[in-house]
């Protein structure tokens, strides 16, 4: 993520880039979903004294003016990511890897779905759930056993 770019949209928004959040934001870098206490232990890398409110004050910001979405599914810990694009998200339920992925259709789908109730400013997001390759590979192999 540019940062020149998040600068720009925080400050039409009526944010300054502010040191904490443009550490948040490099802590989010990699594309990982990362909860806040990993952003947490990264940023402290760079700012030791930061707190985790400070982290979560800022995660909130930047979820409200669209630079990070959060992930949350089945009770688990939130995940946080920096992304601008809309997306969905395949989770593995044993090792929880979570990857992102498009889905052609799904914003009809919803509008349709969110219209036949009468339901406005709607927002939607896909999560399918299974075993990832890695996982369903050691379940063959143990079942093999």
């Amino acid at each position: 993520m540019d940062l020149k770019t998040v600068d720009a949209g925080l400050l039409q928004s009526r944010y300054r880039l502010t040191k904490q959040r443009a550490a948040v934001l490099r802590a989010l870098g990699d594309g990982g979903h990362l909860s806040a206490e990993t952003i947490l232990e990264k940023v402290r890398t760079e700012l030791p004294a930061v707190s985790l409110g400070t982290i979560y004050r800022t995660l909130d910001i930047l979820r409200a003016i669209g630079l990070v979405q959060i992930f949350s599914f089945g009770g688990s810990a939130a995940r946080y990511e920096a992304a601008l694009d809309k997306h969905h998200h395949l989770l593995c339920t044993n090792c929880r890897t979570l990857e992102n992925v498009q889905a052609d259709g799904v914003a009809e789908i919803a509008a349709q779905i969110a219209a036949t109730k009468g339901f406005s400013d709607v927002d939607y997001g896909l999560t399918i759930v299974g075993r990832c390759t890695k996982c369903a590979g050691k379940a063959g192999q143990n079942g093999a056993n």
